[in-house]
C-alpha cells in the first residue's frame, strides 16, 4: 500500500443489500459484561479521553472529524448508559462538534482524505441516534436534527460511490477506489439502515460486491480491486474486509471461511507486529465476533482470537490510561496521538460486548 493510503488507514478506519437485515437481534440493552481487568483498563482509557478532550468537543490534530468519531464510538461501545456522567458529557460534546463540522450532511476533507471522516462521522452519529432510543439518560442534543444529518450524510456517501462499487479518498472520484475507503463507507450505511434510516440498497449491494472481489487466492484481501488474485494480501486490511462482509444478511460462506482461515493462520500476534495494530485488531475482533454469531461451533476459535488480541492491547496501555501510537504511525511523526490510539483500544476491548449495532449480525429490534 502507498504511504498516504497507510496513514489514512491508521488514522481513519475502517455492509450488502444484505445489510438491511430483519429478525430479532441480540439484546443491545443487555450486553455480555467485560471481564474486570478489561473493564478497568477501558474505563481508565475513557477517563483519559474525557480529561484530554479538545476545545469545542473534538479530539485529534489534523483528522479531528475522524478521531472525534472514534472517541464517540468508544464511549458508545463501553456503556449501557453512554450519555450519563462526565463521560456522557464528553460524548455529547464530541457529537455536537461533529454536527457543527458538517454542512447538509457533508463533512470536510482533512489531510488527504474526505471519505474516512465522512464515513466515521456518519457511523458515530448514527450509533448515537440509535442508542438514544434504548437509554434512560437522553443526550442534551437535538436528536431529530442529528437523525436528519445521518439521512443526508448517507446520501452524500452514496452519491460518491465509484463506478466499480468502491469509494476513493476524495468526492467525485468515479474511477478511483480502494478497500479501506469502501469499508468505512459501507459500515456507515449499514448502521443507518439498522436504525431505520433510508439508504440506497443498490449502493450497499455494490459496495459489498466490490469488497468480495478484492479477495485473493490465499483468502486474504488486496488493497484494491485489480483482478490480480495472486498479489500479496493485506493483514490489517483483510481484517477490515472480513468484519464488513460479516454483516451481510446472506452470509457468503466461501468468502468468509477463506478470510477466517487467513486470519487464524496469521494470528493476532502477527497483526500486533504490523504497521497498524489498532486498526487490525479492531476489525479482527469485530470479524471474529460476527463469525462466532453465525456459527456457534466456531466460538472456541473466534473467542480465542479475540482474547489474544485483547491481551496484546492491554499490555500496551500506559500508567496514565492512554494507549500510545505504535509502529509506522509512531515512526511517521505520531499521527493523531493518544486520542487515536486510546479510542481504538477502548473499542477493541469492548468489541465482544456488542453494544454497537455493527458488532452484531442482526440489527436491534427498535422500539415502536
Amino acid at each position: 500500500m502507498r504511504n498516504s493510503t497507510i496513514l489514512t488507514i491508521a488514522v481513519c478506519l475502517c455492509l450488502p443489500v444484505g445489510s438491511v437485515r430483519g429478525g430479532k437481534a441480540p439484546d443491545l440493552a443487555e450486553p455480555k459484561p467485560a471481564p474486570k481487568g478489561i473493564a478497568a483498563a477501558r474505563d481508565k482509557g475513557l477517563a483519559w479521553l474525557t480529561k484530554n478532550q479538545g476545545v469545542g468537543g473534538s479530539w485529534g490534530k489534523t483528522y479531528t472529524v475522524a478521531v472525534t468519531s472514534f472517541a464517540s464510538l468508544a464511549y458508545l461501545a463501553a456503556s449501557d448508559e453512554p450519555f450519563k456522567g462526565d463521560n456522557g458529557k464528553a460524548l455529547v460534546a464530541g457529537l455536537k462538534y461533529l454536527m457543527s463540522a458538517q454542512k447538509n450532511g457533508q463533512f470536510p476533507a482533512q489531510g488527504h482524505s474526505w471519505i474516512h471522516g465522512q464515513g466515521f462521522a456518519t457511523l458515530a452519529l448514527s450509533e448515537a441516534v440509535g442508542r438514544s432510543l434504548f437509554c434512560k439518560t437522553k443526550p442534551d442534543i437535538d436528536l431529530k436534527k442529528m437523525r436528519g444529518v445521518v439521512t443526508a450524510a448517507v446520501k452524500v456517501i452514496a452519491d460518491n460511490q465509484s463506478s466499480s462499487g468502491g469509494w476513493w479518498y476524495t468526492p467525485g472520484s468515479k474511477r478511483q477506489h480502494e478497500g479501506s475507503t469502501t469499508v468505512c463507507a459501507v459500515q456507515a450505511m449499514v448502521s443507518a439502515a439498522n436504525y431505520g434510516i433510508a439508504i440506497d440498497k443498490s449502493v450497499l449491494a455494490k459496495g459489498f460486491d466490490y469488497l468480495k472481489k478484492c479477495q485473493n487466492a490465499d483468502g486474504g484481501f488486496d488493497y484494491q480491486l485489480d483482478n490480480s488474485p495472486n498479489t500479496k494480501s493485506m493483514k490489517e486490511g483483510t481484517a477490515g474486509d472480513v468484519a464488513t462482509l460479516g454483516l451481510m444478511r446472506k452470509f457468503d460462506f466461501a468468502v468468509m471461511m477463506n478470510g477466517y482461515k487467513f486470519l487464524l493462520k496469521i494470528t493476532p500476534g502477527a497483526i500486533s507486529k504490523e504497521r497498524f495494530p489498532y486498526y487490525g485488531h479492531f476489525y479482527g475482533c469485530m470479524g471474529m465476533r460476527l463469525l462466532g454469531q453465525e456459527f456457534k461451533s466456531f466460538r472456541d476459535k473466534t473467542n480465542g482470537y479475540i482474547s489474544a488480541a485483547q491481551k496484546d492491547v492491554l499490555s500496551w496501555q500506559g500508567k496514565d490510561g492512554q494507549w500510545p501510537v505504535m509502529s509506522w504511525v509512531k515512526s511517521s511523526g505520531g499521527g493523531e496521538g493518544g486520542a487515536y490510539a486510546t479510542s481504538f483500544a477502548a473499542m477493541i476491548l469492548g468489541a465482544d460486548e456488542g453494544r454497537l449495532s455493527i458488532f452484531n449480525r442482526k440489527p436491534p429490534k427498535l422500539p415502536k
